[in-house]
């Protein structure tokens, strides 16, 4: 094959041209139609998870509050739920952090998260378990971390991945799993706006990720999972190399141990690996707070397995996919408690 560089600049510049045009046409690059009617049918759109999150915290206000860490290209809220038996102070417990929804298309990284908080709240003070691991950490969990581009993916095109933000060239969007700054730049990611995994101008440069990076910084976090879907892994760092990290043995007993707890739900097997063995990808969330803080985390590629049906899952597998993932983040709530508090990062 033909290197790019090999093609002629007037050849190059007609290809790119009919790629620009099919892309616009398909609806993946350009500003889209009017909005439509937001209903992801069993899955939570943004207005949902706005309106089911405070309700939550409104019907349990001892254990769970809301608050928006900040907002997306287009005036979003992302919206945050901390649990905790004294939720209004901010005691020295260790913190759990689950985030969802980086990708607008993952629709079951949005679901599982805000079921897992709604868990948590509505079975404290009955179930044993749950109650020790809210009266003995601060857990955090923000659904949504892609609102527009969550909305445009209900509203208009169903495989959307990055946010909405408007690139100057008829393009839309930046990947923000690819925007944070460990590593930005390297493999596995694009300086091409139209690609999928485009990185956007500069690391942090998208409102998302700033406000996930500050929040992060602000919190005692001991250990996090980052949601998305699909192939059913747990992954683990590095991403940006082959490499392995530091504390590999620690990251990688940890995945298979979340691996396990993960199984023995419903039987249902996530391989756990460094996350490079799947693709390289820089400048991602889990190898930036790795990176920087040397903080334990993970993303939990969920079900299903395969392509087919990919970021579509069916809605009767949004329940055993949330039952199965209930189980690791409980475990790792747990680990976390038991390793005591860090400090501020």
């Amino acid at each position: 094959m033909k290197s790019r560089a090999n093609i002629p600049t007037r050849m190059r510049l007609a290809l790119a041209a009919i790629i620009a045009t099919l892309l616009l046409a398909g609806g993946r690059c350009d500003n889209g139609g009017g909005p439509g009617t937001p209903d992801a049918g069993l899955y939570h759109t943004y207005a949902e998870i706005n309106d089911e999150l405070h309700k939550l915290a409104a019907a349990h206000a001892q254990i769970a509050q809301v608050s928006s860490i900040g907002k997306s290209v287009e005036g979003r809220d992302l919206w945050a739920i901390k649990i905790s038996d004294n939720v209004a102070q901010d005691e020295p417990e260790a913190e759990t952090v689950f985030l969802g929804g980086h990708h607008a298309r993952e629709w079951i990284a949005v679901d599982v998260p805000f079921l897992i908080a709604s868990h948590l709240v509505n079975q404290y003070g009955t179930d044993t378990t749950v109650t020790r691991l809210v009266n003995q950490s601060e857990i955090w969990i923000v659904p949504m971390v892609n609102p527009d581009g969550h909305q445009y993916s209900v509203t208009t095109d169903r495989l959307w991945r990055k946010n909405r933000r408007n690139n100057g060239d008829g393009t839309f969007g930046v990947d923000l799993n690819r925007n944070y700054s460990y590593q930005w730049g390297g493999p596995g990611s694009s300086g091409d706006t139209f690609s999928e995994i485009y990185r956007g101008p500069s690391a942090f440069s998208e409102p998302e990720t700033q406000a996930v990076r500050d929040f992060l910084q602000q919190r005692q976090t001991r250990a996090l999972i980052s949601y998305h879907n699909f192939s059913q892994l747990v992954l683990y760092p590095w991403g940006y190399t082959n490499a392995p990290a530091p504390d590999e043995p620690l990251l990688q007993n940890l995945a298979v141990a979340i691996a396990d707890r993960i199984r023995v739900v419903h039987a249902v097997t996530y391989t756990p690996q460094q996350s490079s063995d799947l693709y390289l990808a820089s400048g991602d969330t889990t190898d930036w707070l790795y990176g920087e803080y040397r903080v334990p985390n993970f993303t939990i590629e969920l079900r299903p397995r395969s392509s087919f049906p990919g970021f579509e899952l069916p809605e009767n597998e949004i329940t055993p996919t949330f039952e199965e993932n209930l189980s690791a983040a409980l475990f790792l709530i747990d680990w976390a408690i038991q390793q005591g508090t860090p400090p501020t990062i």
